[in-house]
């Protein structure tokens, strides 16, 4: 082994994780905290909720190694969100995110009679919203932060806006000064790899960090997960399981399906295509406390699809709906179906939603080559990734790091210091395949037949939303 570790930092939208890697993808130590709660409509983080997470997962792995020297640092996390910052550094507000209801007349007032949906301009609404209901909080803002750039701040002293690739940038001044938003409230972008500023000495003691470690930009959690499961391949792909979700592919021409995203990749010549679900993750945690139903026989699964469809819309859809307005429902209960039934319809319908996305990849022309990388929390659950095998008929593996955002932001620090020729090397000697499931192929027709009510529902309901 090289000497010398990388901290690796992922604020996500329910977990806060923290792990110490090895240049050579080795997980040292790992630490992990959740944030408090927050009201169903209200989509805020505190921030004191987030620095304490930070502080509390950091301290902890660098108990776990004290010796060992830290080469650099990376920091992800949940996007859409922004945290207003006064001149003095201090926040004016909680962060407030894409999915808070007090956006979505914003998202709608920003796509009114236009065919394009939001994409880059994700982080408009959100901005407006200050300015037209807090407008003193607004005023004060000397700077919107992202919440990884927010705790970038609190190491560095220095105010960025990081991204993967300009092709995924937060925001651009011209269309935020478009939408009657003053862009100098916007930092400038720092790009993947690039070195954002050192640790301060301030930010050692508040850390237990030595100064002048230097930190880097990573950009969003899901461009992380690109990385961390070697997604710079045309036909390699990335699932993402976690409280948001969605499949992204790589591939070699952009896809013109307004139901997409697509972006130039950070990888030349190619482009990340991208299906996205607003309640991957949330769907499941919903069942989990509202259904509550006994620890369910996974063996029901492995005999017959359910006959229960769930659309699992409720916060509003983004891919194939882009609608903030849509809700999900079930249809097909009857007199025979218990608790567990809808369990096993809330699973399955997260899963309908991820093929649904993947088959309006493949009508572009895009092909799944490989197989289907997954990460997230929801990767502990093999079953889980099982029936996503079973219910899309692709192949599905995991990766040595679970939560492959982690393993992401060490692939990069190790390119960007030097230890591979470039992102593409590093990712290709460092994400390792773990284990493989394959869908069975007695349960195929039965979930394609489930798929096509799926659909059908969806159709019909959208009038409704």
């Amino acid at each position: 082994m090289n000497k010398g570790i990388f901290l690796c930092i992922d604020a996500g939208t329910t977990r806060f994780k923290t792990a110490m890697i090895s240049p050579e993808g080795v997980l040292v130590a790992l630490c992990d905290s959740s944030y408090a709660s927050v009201p169903d409509r209200v989509h805020e983080y505190s921030t004191e909720d987030l620095m304490g997470a930070f502080q509390e997962t950091v301290r902890a792995v660098i108990r776990e190694i004290p010796k060992e020297p830290i080469l650099g640092i990376g920091i992800t996390g949940h996007g859409p969100t922004l945290i207003p910052v006064d001149r003095r550094g201090v926040t004016l507000y909680p962060a407030v995110g894409y999915l808070d209801d007090r956006v979505k007349p914003y998202i709608q007032k920003l796509v009114r009679g236009k065919k394009e949906k939001i994409t880059s301009t994700m982080y408009t609404p959100i901005a407006l919203f200050f300015q037209e209901e807090l407008p003193r909080i607004y005023e004060a803002t000397e700077t919107f932060l992202q919440p990884f750039d927010f705790l970038a701040f609190q190491l560095t002293g220095k105010s960025v806006a990081s991204s993967s690739s300009s092709g995924i940038k937060p925001w651009e001044r011209s269309k935020i000064e478009a939408s009657g938003l003053d862009g100098n409230k916007f930092p400038d972008i720092c790009y993947m790899g690039e070195e954002i500023g050192k640790t301060t000495q301030k930010a050692a003691h508040a850390f237990g960090l030595s100064p002048g470690i230097p930190v880097y930009a990573i950009g969003v959690d899901f461009a992380a997960a690109l990385v961390g499961t070697n997604m710079l391949v045309p036909g390699r792909s990335c699932e993402r399981a976690g409280s948001s979700g969605g499949i992204n592919l790589c591939w070699s021409r952009p896809a013109h399906d307004n139901r997409l995203l697509c972006y130039e990749h950070f990888i030349d010549k190619t482009w990340n295509i991208a299906g996205i679900t607003s309640t991957y993750g949330k769907a499941l945690e919903w069942a989990r406390k509202t259904v509550r139903a006994p620890r369910f026989d996974q063996e029901r699964l492995k005999r017959k699809p359910p006959d229960i469809v769930f659309l699992p819309y409720l916060k509003g859809e983004r891919t194939p709906l882009w609608n903030p307005y849509a809700r999900g429902g079930f249809f097909g209960m009857g007199k025979k179906h218990d608790a567990v039934d809808l369990m096993i319809a809330v699973y399955t319908g997260v899963a309908l939603s991820l093929r649904d996305c993947m088959e309006i990849i493949e009508s572009q022309g895009c092909e799944f080559r490989y197989p289907v990388m997954t990460t997230g929390g929801l990767t502990w659950d093999e079953w889980f990734i099982q029936l996503k095998a079973d219910v899309t008929g692709k192949t599905f593996a995991k990766t040595q790091i679970h939560d492959a955002e982690l393993l992401g932001i060490a692939i990069v620090l190790a390119s960007a210091q030097g230890f591979y020729p470039s992102l593409s090397a590093a990712a290709s000697a460092i994400v390792r395949e773990e284990r493989a499931f394959m869908p069975r192929a007695n349960l195929l027709k039965g979930y394609t037949e489930l798929f096509r009510r799926y659909r059908a529902l969806q159709t019909l309901l959208q009038r409704h939303f």
